[in-house]
């Protein structure tokens, strides 16, 4: 169990050596960032929310637009941002959907489509099946797909799935659809991210591949950390 081997001292010596450098994120107080590894990004930052630049939306309450407000109280949150053609994302997304599988870890999964059209039709497509509760399959089988995302295709994905295909063809261009790709568009304008896969861990933010241990470290520190978190959970 996570909870369990975030506990042991032995443990958290070996995940924070070499403690990683951190520093303060401009306009987001109690948050803050970490030098990442490789990311990938699009010639272009913030394209592809159709054929005109992401709706700019306002962002009152950054915590609630972060992280799933009805997360365990207990739980480490993390807010996880990905695109389905990022190479990187291919490695940190099972490892997070792992994570988030076992107590004392709750990830908010964010799409954000920045590698061009067929990444906003992937976008699109999962955040319609999350309506119908079937975000994680259509997320796995998305992310690095071969296949173009193209109706056909995602027909066949909804009945694999076991989801209403008309629907979800529908709920693509959906207003609440919509709305979410531009708030996760603010959000990484908000914490300076140029690339996927990026992610905030509880105040941390840090972009670029990271292996499970990389992450356990981080997540280890957050919850050894004697500092209130910037977003507390209301459960």
């Amino acid at each position: 169990m996570i909870g369990a081997a975030y506990g042991g001292a032995g443990l958290l010596r070996r995940l924070m050596v070499p403690a990683p450098d951190y520093e303060p994120l401009p306009g987001l107080p109690g948050f803050r960032r970490v030098a990442g590894g490789p990311v990938s990004s699009g010639a272009a930052l913030f394209v592809g929310l159709g054929d005109s630049p992401a709706p700019q939306v306002d962002l009152p309450d950054i915590c609630t637009a972060l992280f799933a407000p009805d997360r365990p109280a207990d739980a480490v949150p993390i807010a996880y941002f990905s695109d389905a053609r990022c190479v990187n994302c291919r490695v940190v997304s099972p490892i997070l959907a792992k994570l988030d599988a076992e107590p004392g870890v709750h990830v908010t999964w964010h799409e954000w489509p920045i590698l061009g059209p067929m990444s906003v039709r992937a976008a699109r497509a999962a955040l319609a099946a999350r309506v119908q509760g079937a975000y994680g399959l259509f997320h796995e089988r998305l992310m690095g797909a071969t296949l173009l995302p193209t109706e056909s295709y995602l027909t066949r994905l909804a009945q694999e799935a076991g989801i209403d295909p008309a629907r979800l063809l529908a709920d693509m261009d959906s207003p609440a659809v919509e709305r979410q790709l531009a708030v996760t568009a603010a959000l990484a304008r908000r914490f300076g991210f140029v690339g996927t896969p990026a992610l905030v861990i509880r105040r941390t933010a840090v972009t670029g591949r990271m292996a499970r241990h990389e992450l356990l470290r981080l997540i280890g520190a957050e919850r050894a950390g004697d500092l209130p978190p910037p977003c507390p959970a209301s459960g």
